[in-house]
């Protein structure tokens, strides 16, 4: 066979069944023999950098490898940024890249491709030669599943052409878990034993570990309260003492809590500047932090104890050893806190901020509030960046995996493609995609036609102010022209219709009960444009 129907045959032969895919001369028939000769479902994007986020939101929604195909050169120049997304969310995915013909240096696409991956800090495997294509296929796959990163499969096009006897590799086998050593043990169970009001916070890394029951165990057993980080939100609902998530989007309820705690003990946390309010919730605090990855324990700040291990195995252990010792649960867990979570508002009620936006606009957050009611309980959120951010998290999800975010490296116009490949993974529940208009004119307009294509369940909301948000108000802030920041930008809502979806526009309150018709007799992608005033910037509420 060709070489390029063996790179399909080992993508196939390691469990991948879909494909995102923009095909140009170095990919091409890689992407057709995967469809032709093997039936894996191909989503085509129409801009490689959507490539990439699209097998990064697939990968984030179902737990399984996202993968995606582009073609050489500028190809992979446009697909970075999103890499750089992925390197920093801890995203899994597998970029099958093709690559100039080593003797044709002159080729008007050649780069040095190797070079600009690793500079994303994303992994990158070559395809060596023929006889080794799927080893090389199988140890990408391997290092991008037990690495936890982007990694870019390199595939030189004189490769493609060769012909290769085909020697399958073996299936991806999970690694062995690793186990803390006795002393790092014995120094966290001290500090947790040692304090008096501790909290128990659940990473992204606790839910794909399945550790919620030790954890509640161990929450339990410490008399302690629980909080989540934004990537894992709503982990805990229902569980007694749930403070929800602990960062720059707690409640004042929450915040208060965290202000008071001496010990915080983390599972799979990254313990990031939002998680952390830029260090301020950590201060004064003794911090144990547990990750499976060594290098991701006080990877952004000093800790007191680091654990290296399996949450829920971690946990369990930490509750036997405390069982032995006799400990006594703190008092944190007091009945004044269990009665204030159960009865103080956790959200922006409807009514607030009535009177205070320009004409034809509306309250960001009294929207954020009526959509969270409105929109179908079992959804998938996704959350692109930028200002409006602050509102639109506030969105609740049914469980963890149901969130997605693109705001890891700070760029806007992330979101809509990391949303479609959700909505390709869960195609079961309604992908809603939160954006600003900036973020949606810079990067995702156009992913608009392949979910009209696809027939995809996307609801996107569109916070609309007319202008990139967060410039705006730095101009307005220094008594300087805003000018620069505003935009007129088309009628986004016949825009959406002209790519076959269905658009509606919100300028009051009363507009979202057309917002809400549409809701439920959608049949395409909707999009629903809610105009914004520039000027108003939303709170915090701490």
């Amino acid at each position: 066979m060709r070489g390029h129907d063996a790179i399909a045959r080992a993508l196939v032969d390691q469990g991948v069944d879909t494909v995102f895919g923009l095909i140009g001369d170095a990919n091409l028939f890689i992407a057709d023999c995967l469809v032709r000769e093997h039936g894996v479902r191909y989503v085509a994007a129409t801009h490689e950098a959507a490539v990439t986020l699209m097998a990064l939101g697939y990968g984030r929604a179902s737990g399984q490898l996202g993968v995606g195909t582009i073609t050489h050169g500028p190809a992979l120049t446009n697909a970075m940024t999103a890499l750089v997304e992925g390197v920093r969310t801890r995203s899994p995915l597998l970029l099958v890249a093709g690559d100039t013909d080593p003797a044709d240096p002159h080729h008007l696409q050649n780069i040095g491709q190797r070079e600009l991956v690793e500079a994303t800090g994303a992994g990158f495997e070559q395809v060596r030669s023929g006889e080794t294509i799927a080893a090389d296929v199988a140890t990408a796959v391997r290092r991008a599943r037990h690495e936890g990163r982007p990694v870019v499969l390199d595939v030189p096009v004189d490769i493609e052409w060769l012909d290769v006897e085909y020697v399958p590799a073996p299936a991806v086998a999970d690694l062995p878990l690793p186990s803390p050593d006795h002393e790092a043990l014995d120094r966290a169970v001290g500090l947790i034993a040692s304090a008096s009001r501790p909290i128990v916070i659940a990473g992204r890394g606790a839910v794909l570990a399945g550790a919620r029951g030790p954890l509640l165990r161990l929450a339990d057993r410490l008399g302690a309260p629980l909080a989540t980080t934004l990537q894992a939100q709503g982990w805990f609902r229902g569980a007694p003492f749930d403070l929800g998530i602990f960062g720059t989007l707690s409640t004042p309820l929450a915040a208060e809590a965290i202000a008071s705690a001496d010990c915080v003990v983390a599972f799979g946390a990254s313990l990031n500047y939002f998680t952390t309010d830029h260090g301020a919730l950590l201060a004064g605090k003794r911090v144990v932090q547990c990750d499976v990855v060594p290098a991701h324990v006080g990877a952004l700040g000093p800790v007191d104890a680091g654990l290296v291990g399996d949450a829920g195995q971690v946990a369990d252990t930490i509750v036997r050893w405390l069982d032995q010792a006799e400990h006594k649960p703190s008092g944190f867990r007091s009945p004044e806190l269990e009665r204030r979570l159960r009865t103080e508002a956790t959200f922006v009620p409807s009514g607030a901020g009535a009177g205070e936006t320009a004409a034809g606009t509306v309250d960001p957050r009294i929207v954020t509030a009526r959509l969270d009611a409105l929109l179908p309980a079992e959804r998938t959120v996704a959350v692109d960046a930028g200002r409006y951010m602050y509102d639109a998290l506030r969105i609740s999800v049914p469980e963890p995996t149901a969130l997605v975010t693109t705001h890891a490296f700070g760029s806007i116009g992330l979101g809509l493609a990391a949303a479609i490949g959700a909505s390709v993974a869960r195609p079961d529940r309604p992908c809603v995609l939160l954006v600003g208009d900036g973020g949606l004119m810079l990067g995702g307009l156009a992913e608009l036609n392949t979910a009209s294509q696809l027939g995809s369940d996307l609801i996107v909301v569109l916070y609309d102010d007319g202008s990139y948000g967060a410039e705006h108000i730095q101009f307005r802030n220094k008594g300087m022209d805003p000018g620069l920041s505003l935009h007129r930008w088309p009628d986004f809502a016949r825009v959406a219709e002209a790519f076959g979806c269905t658009g509606v526009t919100v300028r009051s309150l009363e507009d979202l009960e057309a917002a809400e018709a549409a809701v439920s007799r959608r049949d395409r992608p909707l999009l629903i444009d809610v105009k914004l005033d520039p000027d108003f910037v939303s709170r915090i509420p701490r």
